[in-house]
């Protein structure tokens, strides 16, 4: 499985759990019988629940065979004398050198599984720990492979493991001790390695009281996006309780902010006594601990077990350990040194960062507008206070305006004190905070409508970014209705009228985006504001493609691009890479893949020497040159660029959000090209589900992803199911479109090709000689879903033995393909980001 099906599956499995024994069979098959994978992993899961003795590393794979003695045999230069432990990556030996030169090593011998595949990869990965030198790691000696087992020798360390050596001990010394391993993991981080697996038994300290940190062999290398597809899934699995971090037991991407939560767990046990989530008494009821809940300040757990402690722990240790130990990833210390930096803190006697921050560090805190609790939920505040100055500054005179922002401050500040986990409130939400600004806003500035109407712009937009559409709309609908009452016009009531022409198109509503995209046109033109007017034609544009629209389109393109031409370069800079990106859109659109390919090659290019490697904009790029290569045929080449785009998504984005959701739905359309369908259609799956319940049954991208199931299921030989779900996009959008629209004809396309599969001639030929005229006139031969009508009326004909219609429609496709010049392109996906909207829909 993948990280993101594992992360699925221990979701499931949590459901699974909360229904009676009896009743989760039932369950599982109603919900998840088009996911045979899933469903085998959540039952596996379930039966080791059940006997609740499960070893780590086994979550959805085979129990480890039991190891080989193997004292006495020589691997290399080092002849094996004492077996001194066995673990799930391998067994550990006590060794001798047998050449010349005396030497003690420990030697571990690597399971099969882990190594069989690619030797070369494991040597690689190991000279890569070679090179980590550092007085609290023990240091790497040699490595090899032998009869297919990989093999390392270390530095053998003669010492207690850190909680036995720190018993004795004053806090004081053990804060000193810690620190010392903390900057042993910052030096391996600086080389580019991550450890993800520190426990007490991985930190050995000598008599002379420095700390060892030992087992350096399920480090991975740090890398780009994807680069930890190379890591085998055996390692990607194995964790240790009370010391793994959420994302390891979600089976998601590890990263140095896994072993910030690593120290802060081995910390926690040498300074309290007690292991995080001491009350889990297994394997998975630390899973559901760890990922659903907040772990007990040290203090408090230290009360019944070293309550001379409780008191040094109190406070500042208290909230370093915490932080560190944080669910989210993002909410940890940034990196170890951080970490350091708080620890140091603490023994001279200065203040921690981790402790109650103040107002001002809260606002330059805002540095993502995705994070899910607190510090996300202060950054939004802290923008809007930022932000809503535009209308009074314009409205009022400057003393009314600073009266103001001071009363703004006050009601802010207000909301998050209400919100402080020190003042007892915890799993605070950008929503919930969100929903409670929209809740008060009337209450407080009544009296001051443009100031509610500025918070409510930036409340409309931040609950759009989290995909939360309908609170979005009302947000925006009341920020209108106060703009119209109160005679506001020009560049205000053009962004909101922009906002709204967005939020139409989230939902489907081109025609109503359109209107919404126009009125902001007449608003903004002639003011000067290039930027914002350039946004309302970019989305204008795409709502008249949908509504196939193509030469109005095209033209309101052109008025878009002539405009950033005359702004200057700064303007350019800013929106040429979007630029490229709406050629290639519309290239497509007309039937010349080549070029649109080409464009889509520039936008990526240029997006990535003028964006960031996590902005949105730069992630919709990429998944566009995917597209456009998937589209030209180069669906290998496609395959690790969507991947990529999808990992970066997720990490930015979440993998809930809508425009993670629709690079699922490329990355699906290129594994069907590639033959994969089986996995096209779990993955389909996953994103149908999801966008139903985000943006509900009937929405065009819903109905999209359900289409793509229906298509791969029915190619992967579950051809009731998919022709099932193709049946219910086709009656949802002949009741939501006019008749005639391509969409129609699309699924009629998949529809067809479906019942040929199950060799239902009869029905799949007046189906798919429908969809070939209804396209052909609508769009012309050289469209490619015309080119795929006329290429299964060729297999339909084919199948059915009926050769000289076959011929007939064979001879029509090459006449397409020839005109056209290139051959018939596969489905394209649609690509969305939260910036510049396209809309690659078929």
């Amino acid at each position: 499985m993948t990280a993101v099906d594992r992360a699925l599956a221990y979701r499931v499995f949590s459901q699974a759990l909360e229904i009676a024994p009896h009743e989760r069979s039932a369950f599982l098959d109603r919900h998840y019988r088009a996911a045979p994978e899933l469903q085998g992993v959540v039952e596996r899961l379930l039966q080791i629940a059940s006997a609740e003795g499960a070893a780590t590393g086994i979550l959805g794979a085979q129990l480890f065979p039991a190891a080989m003695d193997r004292t006495g045999c020589q691997y290399g230069p080092f002849r094996l004398l004492e077996r001194l432990g066995v673990g799930g990556m391998g067994t550990v030996y006590r060794a001798e050198r047998v050449n010349d030169v005396p030497q003690v090593v420990a030697v571990k011998i690597l399971r099969d599984e882990l190594t069989a595949a690619s030797s070369s990869r494991f040597l690689r990965e190991a000279r890569l720990l070679a090179r980590l030198e550092h007085p609290s790691i023990a240091r790497l000696i040699d490595v090899g492979v032998q009869d297919g087992e990989g093999w390392i020798a270390m530095e053998f360390v003669r010492g207690k493991p850190i909680t036995d050596f720190c018993a004795t001990l004053s806090i004081t010394a053990r804060v000193e001790i810690l620190l010392a391993v903390a900057d042993a993991v910052a030096t391996a981080h600086r080389m580019l390695v991550v450890h993800r697996d520190i426990k007490p038994s991985n930190v050995l300290v000598t008599d002379d009281g420095t700390p060892k940190l030992i087992d350096f062999g399920i480090a991975s290398a740090l890398g780009p996006a994807g680069a930890g597809q190379e890591i085998t899934a055996d390692v990607r699995s194995l964790f240790t309780p009370h010391y793994a971090a959420p994302e390891q037991v979600r089976g998601e991407a590890v990263t140095v902010a896994t072993d910030v939560f690593g120290l802060g767990a081995l910390a926690y046990r040498v300074l309290s006594g007690c292991e995080p989530f001491d009350q889990a008494a297994s394997v998975f009821s630390y899973m559901l601990a760890v990922t659903q809940e907040d772990v007990t300040a040290p203090s408090e757990a230290a009360a019944g077990r070293s309550p001379g402690a409780v008191h040094r722990l109190r406070g500042d240790l208290d909230s370093i350990l915490m932080k560190a130990l944080a669910r989210e990833p993002a909410k940890r210390y940034a990196g170890v040194h951080e970490l350091q930096a708080d620890l140091r803190a603490y023994l001279q006697g200065r203040p921690v960062g981790a402790r109650r921050p103040s107002w001002s560090y809260r606002v330059r805190k805002f540095a993502s507008r995705h994070a899910i609790a607190l510090g996300a939920s202060t950054a939004i505040l802290a923008a809007l206070v930022a932000a809503a100055g535009i209308y009074i500054a314009q409205e009022q005179r400057i003393a009314q305006a600073q009266s103001a922002a001071a009363r703004r401050g006050e009601f802010l500040e207000g909301l998050l004190k209400s919100a402080d986990p020190y003042n007892g409130k915890r799993d605070i939400t950008v929503a919930s905070l969100l929903d409670k600004v929209s809740s008060q806003l009337d209450q407080h500035f009544s009296a001051e409508p443009l100031t509610e109407a500025s918070m409510l712009e930036l409340v409309a937009r931040t609950n759009m970014d989290l995909g939360r559409y309908p609170e979005a709309h009302r947000a925006n609908d009341r920020e209108l209705d106060i703009l119209r009452r109160h005679g506001v016009r020009g560049l205000q009531l053009g962004r909101a009228l922009t906002l709204q022409g967005e939020l139409y198109r989230f939902e489907s509503q081109w025609a109503q985006s359109a209107v919404a995209l126009r009125e902001a046109v007449a608003q903004l033109q002639g003011l000067g504001a290039g930027a914002d007017l350039c946004v309302a034609l970019d989305n204008l544009g795409v709502a008249q493609m949908q509504l196939q629209q193509l030469d109005t389109a095209q033209s309101t393109f052109r008025r878009e691009l002539a405009l950033e031409k005359h702004a200057g370069t700064a303007l350019l800079a800013e929106r040429m890479q979007a630029d490229y990106s709406m050629a290639a859109l519309l290239g497509a659109e007309l039937g010349h893949y080549d070029q649109a390919e080409r464009y889509d090659a520039q936008a990526w290019q240029l997006a990535q020497e003028l964006l960031s490697p996590d902005d949105p904009d730069s992630i919709e790029m990429e998944d566009g040159y995917a597209v456009a290569l998937r589209t030209t045929g180069h669906a290998a080449q496609a395959e690790p660029i969507f991947r990529d785009a999808l990992a970066r998504s997720i990490r930015v984005l979440g993998p809930q959000h809508h425009d993670t959701l629709v690079t699922s739905l490329g990355l699906g359309n290129d594994l069907i090209d590639l033959h994969r369908d089986t996995e096209a259609a779990q993955l389909a799956l996953r994103s149908a589900n999801a966008l139903d319940a985000t943006l509900g049954p009937d929405n065009w991208y819903a109905l999209y992803a359900w289409q793509q199931y229906g298509l791969a299921s029915c190619n992967s030989g579950r051809g009731a199911d998919g022709l099932s779900a193709l049946q219910r996009v086709d009656a949802a959008r002949r009741r939501l479109l006019p008749a005639g629209h391509r969409l129609i004809y699309s699924t009629e396309v998949d529809i067809g090709l479906c019942l040929t599969r199950l060799r239902r001639f009869a029905e799949a030929e007046p189906i798919l000689l429908d969809a070939a005229s209804g396209l052909e006139k609508s769009r012309g031969a050289s469209y490619r879903r015309t080119q795929e009508a006329y290429a299964a009326l060729r297999d339909l004909y084919t199948a059915a033995n009926r050769p000289v219609d076959s011929r007939q429609w064979a001879e029509r496709l090459r006449t397409a393909e020839a005109g056209q010049g290139v051959k018939a392109a596969p489905v394209r996906a649609p690509g969305q980001s939260s910036f510049r909207p396209t809309a690659r829909l078929d």
